[in-house]
């Protein structure tokens, strides 16, 4: 009994097991998604592969016929630089010499797949009047038949304030028609136009409401006034190149300011946090100074008037040396209604 229950037990383990490898290969399959039958290895040369990975598919005529392979950086004869991009295609399609290739979106997420595109026999070579040649298994397709990716994050970046303007689902569609048509779907360019009409439309209704009038009218007004302070925005402009010519020049100045801007800063607001209650009571003397100072307001202005003429009186008394002569003319003692005069009332020219 025991021996039947660890045989079951190992069958079951058996079967999890066989269950689990047979799970992990199928994800690994579609993941992977893998050419299915013999595969031919080629090369083409690209100037941008941005968003490009390996196991991207390759196409023809919307047909997946291969994958990505591997992608690597390559250096140009002129110093430039080329990413290299080995696709595995199915033995069963043939490619010639003036084949091309494209790096296109798959979806709105940014999935990219390559695109080819092979005329085949349809078009002659020019130069030999032939149909073009097959392309061997590790052929090179060039630079100049092959198109790198289209940013197209850059290019709807640069309609974000047409988007700002218009509903969610009117940005989706008109996303959506961006994107199918630099991936190459031609049919949806005049989806697209009509697309991009409707959308004007919308914008010249949104005009109607005296958006787009008021917004002009206050670029007018900015203009005019720019206009009118010309020479104010004339040196305006002129002070900070100089200031800028100042900062950006070879000195260390203005670096050692910003670094020991910031002690003194510190410093400085120590002392004024320090010094508060002496600046309150300094402000509420000046205060009471300038109270007093306003109704004497005309003596303080003859006061003024008159320091000249007491500033040339020190010059002439200093005129004889670093020193100043002092001369006692009088010298008088009076006590109630007597008084005396020590030196008598003589003077000498000085004093007269």
């Amino acid at each position: 009994m025991n021996r039947n229950g660890r045989w079951q037990s190992w069958v079951k383990l058996g079967g999890f097991s066989t269950a689990g490898v047979l799970s992990a290969v199928l994800v690994i399959n579609t993941l992977s998604v893998p050419v299915r039958g013999s595969t031919v290895t080629y090369q083409a040369q690209f100037s941008s592969v941005e968003g490009l990975n390996v196991g991207n598919p390759v196409t023809m005529n919307g047909i997946r016929i291969g994958r990505v392979d591997s992608i690597r950086f390559a250096p140009n004869t002129d110093g430039t630089s080329r990413a290299d991009v080995d696709i595995e295609v199915n033995s069963d399609f043939t490619l010639t010499s003036n084949v091309t290739a494209a790096v296109r979106y798959g979806d709105m997420l940014g999935a990219r797949y390559v695109a080819l595109s092979d005329p085949g026999g349809a078009i002659m070579d020019v130069s030999t009047d032939e149909p073009p040649a097959r392309l061997a298994a590790g052929g090179v397709i060039p630079l100049a038949q092959t198109s790198p990716a289209v940013d197209l994050t850059a290019l709807l970046n640069g309609f974000k304030p047409l988007f700002d303007a218009l509903a969610p689902e009117q940005v989706n569609t008109l996303t959506r028609g961006f994107v199918e048509t630099f991936s190459g779907q031609a049919q949806t360019l005049t989806t697209l136009l009509t697309q991009i009409a409707a959308m004007t439309g919308s914008l010249a209704s949104m005009s109607k409401t005296g958006i787009f009038t008021q917004l002009i009218d206050n670029m007018s007004t900015l203009m005019r006034t720019m206009n009118t302070r010309q020479p104010q925005l004339e040196q305006m402009l002129t002070g900070l190149n100089r200031l800028s010519a100042a900062v950006t020049s070879g000195d260390r100045q203005f670096e050692m300011l910003i670094d020991q801007g910031n002690a003194v800063l510190a410093t400085l607001a120590n002392t004024v946090n320090n010094s508060s209650a002496a600046y309150g009571d300094t402000i509420t003397n000046l205060n009471s100074m300038l109270q007093t100072w306003q109704p004497n307001t005309e003596e303080f202005t003859k006061l003024l008037t008159r320091l000249p003429e007491f500033g040339d009186a020190i010059n002439r008394t200093s005129s004889y040396g670093g020193f100043v002569s002092l001369y006692l003319c009088n010298f008088t003692l009076k006590i109630r209604s007597h008084e005396a005069n020590i030196f008598g009332y003589t003077h000498s020219e000085v004093c007269q």
